[in-house]
């Protein structure tokens, strides 16, 4: 797994130390909110453990990583693909920066630049999509910054505050990603 450096973050692997972040915030309802289902609480010390052993494991169809501080490479969240489909040349992702204090800080939207980066001109995919609550302003912000068109809406398929709620399907496609690069090292 490659390392993606930003100016202020850097996409690295999990690793066995981040068991105490993600511990942290796996079952704080605050963050789990917007999250699907399998992270919504109760997590035992056992769930986090196993998934922090899948994060560790690596797949042909599947790009797990952690965002870090660039200066210490300490936990901040994730970002992954958790689905690649070569055929296509597609790939789903999932982002989360774990702490509140560090949410609008611009951290998620430079995790996207490093890792449109990554699919699009290492990997050579050409599409990105993700699901998003509809009631999730500021990650539909933060997505819509980084480059991503909502596509489409699934109406009540997902559950938020005691009620259903809609979800967004965004996307990003290759030719869009490259259109709005201006340099061929910039970040974006």
């Amino acid at each position: 797994m490659p390392t993606l450096k930003g100016r202020r973050i850097l996409l690295r692997e999990y690793r066995s130390e981040d068991f105490a972040p993600i511990s942290a915030w796996i079952n704080d309802e605050a963050t789990t909110r917007w999250m699907s289902t399998r992270f919504w609480p109760p997590q035992t010390a056992v769930d986090v453990q196993e998934y922090v052993s899948r994060m560790l494991q690596s797949s042909p169809n599947a790009y797990n990583f952690v965002i870090a501080d660039l200066a210490d490479e300490s936990y901040l969240g994730q970002l992954d693909m958790y689905r690649v489909d070569w055929r296509l040349r597609q790939g789903e992702i999932g982002l989360l920066i774990a702490s509140a204090q560090k949410r609008g800080q611009g951290y998620g939207q430079e995790a996207l630049g490093l890792f449109e980066r990554f699919a699009f001109c290492n990997l050579g995919l050409e599409r990105l999509e993700m699901e998003v609550c509809m009631e999730n302003a500021a990650a539909l912000a933060c997505y819509q910054k980084a480059g991503f068109t909502l596509e489409g809406v699934k109406r009540h398929a997902f559950w938020a505050d005691g009620r259903f709620a809609d979800v967004g399907v965004m996307s990003l496609l290759r030719e869009e990603y490259l259109s709005r690069r201006t340099a061929p090292d910039e970040n974006a």
